[in-house]
């Protein structure tokens, strides 16, 4: 007697990335034929979000990314947690810098990639087709019809056209490209945010089962799960293998890309913590204990833009400090603080001690007694929902902070003496350079007795009779004024704008 075997329904995680408004999340819509009401502000994608549905074909997770140059870490993660990139390219638009990096990044973990070019209702495409493949070709990427590997598929997310040989496309690849699974492994942390009932995180079981109770761990973040929300935000007892949900149970934020295991007893996870603590504490966002914060308080950092940035999410925290990181090079700002969730009255007081401002991306003080207790203190908070406004102002911020800084290093010097030049034609102010440094292009002010008694140009600064171009703090020096000679020792000479 012959048995048939169990048919086994092939399950797959998939990332839809590319570029902003190349029809990311529009394509998305039209694989999960579901309607999609949430947007997110400003119409562009900005978290991590996962989808669920079942074709045909088999099963999917999808995991819709943010195109923003904002994002790249964001999108580094994603792409090691994924089975099957579909890089989706606007064929009015072509490849852009996040095109490019998308790849180079698959190519580097040897995650198979399949070309979406969307919008091919456009008028006269073909030709932009074929620019698109010749460009893409030079990273390794070649169409078949061009005797390569690569499958260079054309949709319309607008018109639904090509939508099906996509995903029948998506299978066959993921087929060919199998992986094998990580042993003792059970699943991926896609994101995290903070809510009223604590930390909510969405992951994926990629391996056995896991049920409210069970113990888990990430790093050395341990968590029990106490409720298990589906991606329709229904209360479910079960988690099964690649199928998105939320859980609620961490008791510490877990990090983005990382995976998660199941512990038997709180005897083993204490074990496995301690193990893995010295690692992970020396990872880059992994800063904040009381030594640190003590040493952050008694370490007075001049001119630098002190931040405390709390977010939704923590990736999205991550990446408005990478942005700031790759901005800002020469490191004109201090992070004081990198956490998820709504203002609390710590986050006021630290922000107020460590004299920083708070940077809100999609959150709010818990309640109008921590604004209240803001305004007391004058702790500045930026509220923000649009990555890239942000990014305007806290370039905006810094520059200002840069001018007061600049302003605040030009030079102060006293005078200490007063002397007529060889030839009696100058007076001479002989000076003591108190604060940072005074050039010949400089205009400066006199103050005698707190009072300002001449505004002009400097003529000349003298080093033992060497004409120089600037001193600096600590060096004596004589100096010329244009028309002004009426020097009193005591008169305090200023830079300024």
């Amino acid at each position: 007697m012959k048995y048939k075997k169990k048919k086994t329904t092939k399950k797959l995680i998939i990332t839809i990335m590319g570029h902003v408004n190349h029809g990311k999340t529009t394509l998305i819509k039209c694989i999960i034929k579901k309607k999609y009401h949430y947007k997110e502000p400003g119409n562009i994608t900005q978290k991590i979000n996962t989808y669920f549905t079942k074709t045909k074909y088999g099963k999917i997770t999808i995991l819709d990314t943010p195109g923003h140059a904002a994002f790249k870490n964001m999108r580094k993660q994603v792409i090691n947690i994924t089975d099957l990139i579909v890089l989706i390219i606007a064929v009015d638009d072509g490849i852009m810098p996040q095109t490019i990096e998308i790849i180079k990044y698959a190519q580097k973990t040897k995650v198979p990639i399949i070309i979406a070019i969307n919008k091919i209702d456009k008028i006269n495409y073909l030709e932009n087709i074929k620019n698109i493949k010749k460009e893409i070709s030079q990273y390794n990427l070649i169409p078949k019809e061009w005797g390569g590997k690569n499958n260079f598929l054309e949709i319309s997310t607008k018109k639904k056209i090509g939508i099906n040989n996509l995903i029948k496309t998506i299978f066959l690849e993921a087929s060919n490209n199998n992986k094998k699974s990580i042993k003792d492994t059970y699943g991926v942390i896609i994101e995290s945010t903070t809510e009223k009932q604590g930390i909510i995180t969405t992951l994926i079981l990629k391996k056995g089962k896991l049920k409210i109770g069970d113990l888990i761990l990430s790093d050395y973040h341990l968590g029990k799960i106490k409720a298990i929300f589906d991606n329709n935000n229904k209360k479910i007892n079960i988690i099964h293998t690649f199928t998105p949900v939320k859980i609620l149970g961490f008791s510490s934020i877990p990090s983005s890309g990382k995976i998660f295991t199941v512990i038997k007893n709180q005897k083993t996870a204490k074990k496995l913590i301690k193990q893995r603590k010295n690692i992970i504490l020396s990872k880059k966002y992994i800063k904040e204990n009381k030594k640190d914060i003590k040493i952050k308080f008694t370490q007075h950092h001049n001119n630098k833009l002190n931040l405390i940035i709390k977010g939704e999410t923590f990736n999205s925290s991550k990446a408005i400090i990478q942005l700031i990181k790759s901005t800002f090079k020469k490191k004109k700002y201090k992070l004081i603080k990198l956490d998820i969730g709504n203002i609390n009255k710590t986050d006021i007081l630290l922000a107020n001690t460590s004299q920083a401002i708070i940077i809100a991306f999609n959150t709010k003080t818990e309640n109008n007694n921590v604004k209240k207790y803001a305004d007391k203190l004058k702790v500045k908070i930026y509220y923000f929902n649009i990555i890239y406004k942000l990014i305007e102002k806290i370039k905006n911020i810094i520059s200002i902070l840069h001018k007061r800084k600049n302003k605040h290093q030009q030079g102060k010097a006293i005078i200490k003496n007063i002397f007529k030049s060889p030839n009696n034609s100058n007076i001479i102010a002989g000076c003591l350079i108190t604060e940072g440094q005074i050039k010949t292009t400089d205009t400066i002010k006199i103050k005698r007795n707190n009072y300002l008694i001449f505004k002009g140009k400097l003529k000349s600064i003298k080093i033992f009779k060497k004409k120089v171009n600037y001193v600096k703090k600590g060096q004596e020096c004589g100096i010329n004024i244009k028309n002004f000679s009426h020097f009193k020792i005591g008169d305090i000479i200023k830079t300024h704008k």
